[in-house]
């Protein structure tokens, strides 16, 4: 069984595995591309498939939600929100948050890591959004594996064999747990 620490250091690997991933596969937004060659959109299959994903991760949300917020409204400590968030000319681009809590109907975190799309907010930066903006979620259960994260399901098709084969070993067979 993986501890904290561990899957702490495996998440963080699996961040900039779909960070890369992203930034290489189109799904980025922002004025520049690296390579000007690369393709500026995701196929429409693959679109459609994140979209997909997205509307499952949101079917779920309020169990989440309910499962992952304590009386104070404070996420437990292993738990993450996707969001959208706007960046420059008004595109979406989606990050993941955490921790977050929820305070006077408004739910604030901090980013979990750094936007493509803006140069006014950065990693570790608060946001206040609400679940109109959500867009995917995760948590380790008390098996160490990580439950939700359904667009990154969707991504390992994208990704380097070893990275989609690592992050692989650490989700759960099935986005949600069984008693859910």
């Amino acid at each position: 069984m993986m501890n904290w620490k561990m899957r702490g250091r495996v998440f963080g690997f699996v961040l900039l595995g779909v960070n890369f991933v992203s930034a290489n596969a189109g799904y980025s937004v922002g004025p520049a591309k690296a390579d000007p060659l690369a393709p500026t959109e995701i196929s429409q299959t693959r679109a459609s498939e994140l979209a997909n994903a997205e509307n499952q991760a949101r079917a779920y949300l309020s169990t989440f939600l309910d499962f992952a917020l304590d009386d104070q409204g404070r996420a437990r400590e292993n738990a993450a929100l996707k969001i959208s968030m706007m960046g420059y000319g008004g595109e979406d681009e989606t990050i993941w948050v955490r921790p977050f809590a929820l305070r006077d109907g408004r739910y604030v975190g901090l980013l979990a890591n750094e936007p493509k799309s803006t140069d006014t907010k950065h990693i570790g930066d608060p946001v206040a959004f609400g679940t109109d903006q959500v867009r995917d979620w995760y948590f380790f259960g008390d098996d160490g594996k990580m439950y939700g994260s359904y667009t990154t399901r969707v991504m390992l098709h994208d990704m380097a064999p070893n990275t989609a084969r690592q992050i692989t070993q650490i989700l759960s067979p099935s986005p949600t747990p069984a008693h859910w």
